[in-house]
């Protein structure tokens, strides 16, 4: 049996997000966000259109859940059950960077805004989640969504700001095999 591996430097999880309104089409592709990754090292070495790859990535949770319709019938003994649209997002926490969460001074598109401004000001936006990595021939799930559910916290137990972050993702998934890492 095969595992998704994402403990190695080059399978690391990572997510990147580009305001929406950059894609090049109606549906994100790959060189939306990133035209170049190491296959060695696994480090996205170019970011596209102000994209933030969102950094200290913890407890990554892609979410795919349909919904169901389910009805009886007097002539059977069981419900019947069809399934209707499903509701998706993904779901994290993170460890707050100030330049991922409140943009960077020159900075473009998404990259410039930062998350805080993205999610306050409702701006659509397009990720790329690749849960093994981004090298060559790795899956990656692609769409566009909204920001919620910022909630940066610090404790004594955890000295550093970390956030839960969820993107509602408006429509489907698109699947995706890596192919710009070299």
């Amino acid at each position: 049996m095969a595992y998704i591996n994402a403990t190695t430097a080059v399978n690391r999880v990572k997510l990147v997000l580009i305001k929406a309104s950059a894609m090049a089409g109606s549906t994100p592709v790959e060189t939306d966000f990133i035209t170049a990754a190491s296959n060695s090292t696994g480090a996205i070495s170019t970011v596209a259109n102000g994209g933030i790859v969102v950094p200290g990535l913890q407890d990554v949770t892609i979410n795919n859940s349909n919904g169901a319709f389910r009805w009886k019938q007097l002539d059977q003994s069981g419900e019947n059950v069809i399934t209707t649209n499903a509701s998706n997002s993904l779901s994290g926490n993170f460890v707050l960077d100030p330049t991922a969460f409140f943009g960077l001074t020159g900075g473009t598109g998404a990259s410039l805004d930062g998350i805080f401004k993205l999610s306050n000001d409702r701006t659509q936006v397009a990720f790329l989640i690749a849960p093994a990595g981004v090298t060559d021939g790795s899956k990656l799930f692609m769409g566009t969504g909204f920001i919620s559910a910022l909630a940066p916290k610090v404790s004594a137990d955890s000295p550093v700001f970390v956030s839960p972050l969820t993107i509602e993702v408006n429509g489907d998934y698109t699947l995706a095999t890596a192919a710009v890492a070299t």
